[in-house]
């Protein structure tokens, strides 16, 4: 099974931080990116290169009601790459599944089919779902997904025009002009943190999408999925952050010491906030790597802790690479390794992290065919 790797792209730098120091703009990544964000063309379009140089298959540009349009920036990075596909985002109740399919059509006509769709339900009880007028409720919205996903794919797929007649859609005669390169389409990933999600996921998309987490409980997660869809061939993909050093220990030292600065960064946010502009410097010197904090010795959770960061896979290029191996032994064929790199050193790391991945992969496929 080939595995597919990838990153995210954000439409501005992780800038907003107390100084430009390396360490203090990888605090940046690893925390929430704060009100308001706009769209930097050069810093899409960079960062798009850097992550196709470094051997990433794909990137996905998150959705949010505040930020920028997520078609046009996937647009804009296609548009500055050649090899790296594009995964959108996006929220059904936001665009008319018509309009929305015809848009991923017309992205993966221009760009040689290098378009995916990532659809997210959102949680009926944060702020972003009203700002764009959607105040439906959980139940409400997978109905809705449910009916939006029909419709969609069927105006990717379908040679003619088509009729659906449902409870928050009634369309008459569907059609797009444009198909996409992938056949029968481009592939449509969903969450699947939820009963009610690996459900929907089950009926409707191609690969189903969960959080890091350990191996044990990423396999109990699949298995739930494929009983769910017995007669289906499910895809899977997991998010997870990764800070690969030369070596193991380095890599947590290196950890500790984003720690801290993750730590200075919030303080300086909130006093931001508070009109205060000054922070003590030693005041997070002593802090250090919480016990019970760590999953299969490699996992670390303590970041999603402390700023809500994807799970983060901490340890030398052949660490990492042995611990996404075993998530691949699973079934697991996209793994999401986001990362900031800050020095040549770093990218150095990060790349042999990926080649590591690439080759074993490559030599697991080709055993069962030697053997053959």
């Amino acid at each position: 099974m080939p595995i597919e790797l990838r990153s995210w792209i954000n439409p501005q730098s992780y800038s907003n931080s107390y100084s430009t120091a390396g360490i203090a703009r990888e605090a940046a990544y690893f925390t929430p990116v704060p009100e308001p964000v706009t769209a930097d063309p050069e810093y899409i379009s960079s960062e798009a290169r850097e992550y196709e140089d470094a051997g990433y298959d794909s990137s996905i540009i998150p959705q949010s009601a505040t930020w920028p349009d997520v078609t046009v920036t996937a647009a804009w990075a296609l548009a500055h790459t050649r090899r790296l596909s594009v995964v959108l985002a996006h929220r059904p109740g936001t665009q008319a599944p018509t309009a929305a399919a015809r848009a991923v059509a017309t992205l993966d006509r221009v760009s040689g089919g290098r378009t995916g769709v990532h659809l997210i339900l959102g949680s009926a009880g944060g702020s972003d779902l009203p700002r764009d007028g959607d105040h439906a409720g959980r139940e409400e919205r997978y109905r809705r997904a449910a009916e939006y996903l029909e419709i969609f794919a069927g105006v990717l797929t379908r040679d003619e025009p088509f009729d659906f007649d449902g409870e928050f859609y009634r369309v008459r005669g569907a059609f797009s002009g444009v198909k996409p390169v992938q056949r029968p389409r481009p592939v449509i990933s969903l969450p699947a943190e939820s009963e009610q999600a690996v459900e929907l996921a089950a009926r409707h998309a191609d690969v189903l999408a969960f959080h890091g987490t350990s191996r044990a409980r990423a396999a109990a997660k699949i298995a739930q999925a494929r009983q769910a869809a017995p007669d289906r061939k499910l895809g899977f993909w997991i998010n997870l952050n990764m800070i690969a050093g030369e070596t193991d220990d380095q890599a947590r030292q290196h950890l500790r010491d984003l720690e801290q600065a993750i730590r200075r960064l919030q303080e300086f946010r909130s006093g931001q906030r508070n009109g205060i502009r000054s922070i003590r410097e030693d005041r997070f010197s002593d802090v250090s790597l919480a016990d019970g904090q760590w999953e299969d010795d490699v996992l670390y959770l303590g970041l999603t802790a402390l700023s809500r960061a994807t799970p983060t896979l901490v340890g030398s290029p052949s660490t990492i690479a042995d611990a996404v191996l075993a998530y691949h032994a699973l079934g697991i064929g996209v793994v999401t390794l986001g990362s900031h790199v800050t020095s040549e050193r770093d990218a150095q790391a990060r790349r042999q992290t990926l080649r590591l991945i690439r080759q074993a992969v490559s030599v697991r496929d080709a055993a069962p065919n030697r053997a053959a």
